[in-house]
């Protein structure tokens, strides 16, 4: 089976009317609540993972907010684990590994002896021949006056774990390090952080960073061995793309079409030199004495972008903001937000008999309360669609090899819109007896029913000529 994403114009021949549009994720529930002593207003950095039959969400959990006074209390921060049946909800799992003021009735699967941790990303390598003592991958950060370092943290079960070695990685690594496997390579891959100036000077440590104008920026090692590790620099943008400071990056393969990397990146934004919109929203005081203290933690805002990439090092990132603050209240419009989770989930829909949808787990309140994660929903393949309005428009792709039986489409139309799909020979001519009729209805996988078979064209490269109006084609497949 091969899936074919439409999510840019890289499959496009022409097109006429037809537009790539990216669609917003849903809000849905709260996922997890937290709101226990060591959990805080800093809670962050998560990871989704899906672990047999049940899913698991690692956090770091942080008691730290900034007071109006100037003051900071003291703040402990730790690594905690949330577990579910269906990826909807999650609970904590009393697992009496680590003491926390005097009790060990708490959920903590990972704390230092200063009880202050940054970073902890979490991989479970399914690889077949690894130990099984390193099922579990984690990487945390610690620092030193030359240079951050990464450390590898390993464990059978994912609750408990054992310090290896450093990685001999250069960077900053003060944010979320993106890790995965690739199954196809069997290479280890890593997403992570540094900072540059404007002139192109690097930093791989925080000596001669200003953390208002040198910019926050990701790059890119790979491994075969997770111990000797090759450094591919920054990752790069299509031509024209602003240098904008990017807080996270959340790389990973997109899990039904695993030629393709997903990323979703977290934007920095200092509004410090346009400050009257600030004085209009909640907590106005409160966010001016921040600003009086402590700064950019006042002034900076973050939204969610998303990009991707065919070869992991050149990433088409579409600037309009992916998932963003939302409507003013108590809790947004903060430095923090919309920071999502590492890892998207596939979990059942709402509506009885619906597809599976796509979640993805974002805090809520970040410096202003105790952070709780919630869900939030795409369709299968739903990040972008192939869109025509009422007037209508058509496609005509690339050649493409068909490798299946039968095309599935992943498409919505109106009650009155349609979509017909004709196959075409490379010159673009309609093939005899490959045409569909109008098709019409909302499906993430629906046949296309043509006179001859499919059968018939496999080897041959084929055009699909595809005509919209008031539709989407968010993805298709041989099947």
């Amino acid at each position: 089976m091969k899936r074919y994403l439409c999510w840019d114009h890289t499959l496009i021949e022409r097109q006429t009317g037809v537009q790539t549009v990216m669609h917003k994720p849903e809000k849905r529930n709260v996922a997890l609540v937290c709101d226990d002593e060591w959990e805080g207003a800093c809670n962050g950095y998560a990871t989704v993972l899906r672990v047999g039959d049940h899913y698991r969400m690692y956090y770091r959990a942080t008691v730290l907010r900034r007071r109006a006074d100037g003051t900071s209390p003291p703040y402990t921060s730790v690594i905690c684990v949330a577990e579910s049946r269906d990826g909807i909800t999650f609970c904590k799992p009393v697992l009496g590994l680590y003491e926390f003021n005097g009790s060990r009735e708490n959920n903590i699967v990972y704390a230092t002896e200063n009880l202050k941790r940054d970073t902890f990303s979490i991989l479970y390598d399914d690889a077949p021949d690894c130990p099984a003592e390193e099922r579990f991958k984690a990487l945390t950060e610690r620092r030193y006056p030359g240079g951050p370092r990464l450390v590898y943290l390993s464990s059978a079960d994912g609750y408990r774990f054992t310090e290896q070695y450093e990685l001999d990685v250069r960077g900053t690594m003060d944010s979320y390090n993106a890790l995965f496997r690739d199954p196809r390579t069997g290479l280890y891959h890593l997403y992570y952080r540094a900072f540059h100036d404007a002139d192109g000077t690097d930093h791989f440590s925080f000596e001669g960073v200003d953390l208002v104008r040198s910019i926050r920026d990701v790059r890119h090692a790979t491994s075969p061995d997770f111990r000797n590790w090759t450094a591919h620099g920054r990752i790069t943008f299509e031509a024209g793309q602003a240098d904008v400071p990017l807080y996270t990056n959340q790389i990973a393969p997109y899990y039904r079409d695993p030629d393709t990397l997903i990323g979703f990146p977290t934007r920095y934004t200092d509004r410090a030199d346009e400050p009257q919109s600030f004085a209009h929203m909640p907590l106005a005081d409160y966010r001016a004495a921040i600003t009086a203290h402590f700064g950019r933690e006042g002034t900076a805002l973050t939204d969610c972008l998303i990009m991707t990439s065919m070869d992991g090092q050149r990433f088409n990132r579409r600037d309009e903001a992916f998932f963003s603050p939302g409507p003013e209240n108590r809790f947004n419009w903060w430095y923090g937000d919309c920071y999502l989770g590492y890892g998207m989930q596939e979990t059942a829909a709402e509506e009885p008999g619906a597809p599976c949808e796509i979640s993805l787990y974002t805090g809520e309140g970040y410096r202003i309360k105790s952070v709780s994660f919630r869900r939030y929903t795409v369709r299968q393949d739903g990040f972008f669609s192939w869109y025509a309005p009422w007037a209508g428009g058509e496609v005509l792709t690339r050649p493409i090899v068909p490798n299946g039986e039968r095309l599935e489409l992943n498409f919505s139309t109106s009650a009155a819109g349609a979509l017909s799909v004709a196959l075409c020979n490379e010159a673009g001519e309609i093939l005899p007896g490959y045409e569909s009729g109008p098709l019409f209805g909302n499906s993430t996988a629906r046949t296309v029913d043509f006179q001859a078979p499919l059968t018939a064209l496999c080897g041959q490269p084929v055009r699909l000529r595809l005509t919209l109006r008031d539709a989407h084609l968010y993805s298709f497949a041989w099947i």
